[in-house]
């Protein structure tokens, strides 16, 4: 057995053509005996997609020309619990760029938006991890039975888009930096994903990719102002305070989150403490991933996504059990890497626990805590481990 998992040879074209159908099976069918038991929602009386409920009625605020109320909770929440009454209250802290992105599904009904929503993302995930990993059929079923998906769809979130966006932008910087530019500007709807991208392009001396991507941003910016008006802006920072309460006191539960810093505030340490050590070890993840990417270093691209993807997730200090999606593109360049240069011993058997790791980031939660930091700074240190080991074999 200890052999298999030195190996990883317990990972055959077998289970990885199998095991993920059945998986995909079983969610679905165990996911529509819970919809049919509780007559179309979940036991909480919440719809399918809770999180989207603050996506669709932000995009229909939108659409009827009140932009604002997704930004001031005394107009927001009477919205939300007219349409429905049975749901809790769902802010919304994303940049009014984002609402242009939502816009078209205000214009649906609730679970015809989801539905779109939730393909539409989830194509673009899998159009990039198939250009970083080419076994079409393999990676579909693999990326639908990715844990990580279960909870992106079943909480109507963005995870795929954000994969998406950051996957395609590092697959595209050599190939075609303008686009790889307009997928970081597009990314600027989550900016805590993206905390080391601007550090990374410029060690890395991307300035067509800078540039562009800021172009992209300013153009998102001026648009966002012109067709919802420049107050729109002003209300959404003047609701920051808001965002940082939520951090500060968990009205979004620590246990849920999947960063270092709710992971401390969990264990009972203060706001300030916590804080303190994960820009700590942040700063020290950021400083190993950039410089990673020096160009002096000449390390093989797919580890240099691969780190720059798992460290976002270490760095950011607000990210949520569905945000581990990100793993997927990370997975698929290891992957990626290891079949053109081969992997080291563990490392098929690491990869398979990263990949179920969702699930025990879940199972966790329920107990009050959270796995999550544990197996991010373990992807970490798998990359970390095959950019030595390439350092070494260069130099012999």
């Amino acid at each position: 057995m200890l052999s298999s998992i030195k190996s990883g040879d317990w990972i055959n074209k077998a289970r990885l053509s199998v095991y993920p159908v059945n998986i995909v099976v079983l969610t679905v069918a165990s996911l529509s005996y819970v919809l049919i038991s509780n007559g179309g929602f979940l036991p909480n009386g919440s719809p399918f997609g809770s999180d989207f409920i603050s996506f669709w009625t932000a995009a229909r605020e939108a659409v009827s020309g009140n932009a604002h109320t997704p930004y001031e909770r005394l107009l927001f929440e009477p919205v939300q619990s007219s349409l429905f009454p049975e749901s809790k209250y769902y802010a919304f802290f994303y940049p009014p760029h984002y609402l242009i992105y939502l816009l078209p599904l205000g214009l649906l009904p609730y679970y015809a938006a989801l539905a779109l929503w939730m393909v539409a993302t989830f194509a673009l995930a899998y159009l990039v991890l198939i250009q970083i990993i080419s076994c079409k059929k393999v990676v579909f079923f693999l990326a639908l039975a990715f844990p990580a998906t279960f909870l992106t769809v079943s909480h109507g979130q963005n995870a795929f888009l954000s994969a998406a966006l950051f996957g395609g932008g590092l697959l595209m910087l050599d190939r075609r930096p303008l686009i790889a530019g307009v997928c970081f500007g597009l990314l600027t709807f989550k900016p805590q994903l993206g905390l080391l991208i601007p550090l990374v392009l410029l060690a890395g001396g991307y300035w067509r990719v800078i540039f562009t991507a800021g172009f992209t941003m300013f153009f998102l910016i001026v648009l966002s102002a012109a067709m919802f008006g420049i107050d729109v802006w002003a209300v959404f920072f003047a609701q920051s305070d808001y965002a940082v309460e939520t951090m500060r006191e968990g009205l979004v539960s620590w246990q849920k989150m999947i960063s270092l810093y709710a992971g401390l505030r969990v264990l009972g340490l203060t706001y300030e403490l916590a804080a303190i050590i994960h820009w700590t070890i942040a700063a020290g993840v950021g400083a190993i991933t950039v410089w990673a990417w020096l160009p002096h270093n000449r390390f093989d691209g797919e580890l240099k996504n691969a780190l720059v993807l798992t460290a976002a997730l270490v760095v950011t200090p607000f990210g949520l059990n569905y945000d581990m999606f990100l793993l997927a593109p990370t997975i698929a360049f290891i992957a990626a890497h290891g079949m053109k240069k081969g992997l080291l011993p563990y490392e098929k058997s690491v990869l398979a626990l990263a990949y179920f790791s969702p699930v025990f980031v879940l199972l966790s939660m329920a107990q009050g805590f959270s796995l999550a930091p544990a197996f991010t700074v373990m992807m970490f240190y798998l990359i970390i481990r095959r950019l030595r080991h390439g350092i070494y074999s260069k130099a012999a």
